[in-house]
């Protein structure tokens, strides 16, 4: 069973920088609009079929814009054999430091 932190926890293991993947579920666009710091951009239309590029060996925290897509990605990757970790309520109830706009 996959496990749910906070965006505040989370902000709290980016700043001490922790072993994981950092996982945007959302689309493109959105990620190149803002993202977190270090985040991967794998939208979750297409998490399925590229679940090669995410790393086995460390916890993967999942968040995307409210939350919803963040569970379902989470639940695919527990049901694969991944540590999973989803961020509750999502990049829009973040205003932490980790926030960046290319």
């Amino acid at each position: 069973m996959f496990e749910t932190i906070s965006m505040r926890q989370l902000e709290a293991l980016l700043d001490r920088g922790g072993v994981f993947t950092l996982l945007d579920v959302r689309d493109m666009m959105s990620f190149w609009a803002g993202h977190l710091e270090g985040a991967v951009n794998i939208p979750l239309e297409e998490l399925e079929m590229r679940t090669g590029e995410i790393p086995k060996d460390r916890p993967v925290i999942i968040y995307c814009g409210h939350g919803s897509r963040s569970l379902l990605a989470a639940r695919l990757l527990d049901g694969l054999g991944f540590h999973a970790v989803s961020t509750a309520g999502g990049l829009s109830y973040y205003r932490g430091r980790h926030f960046v706009v290319p």
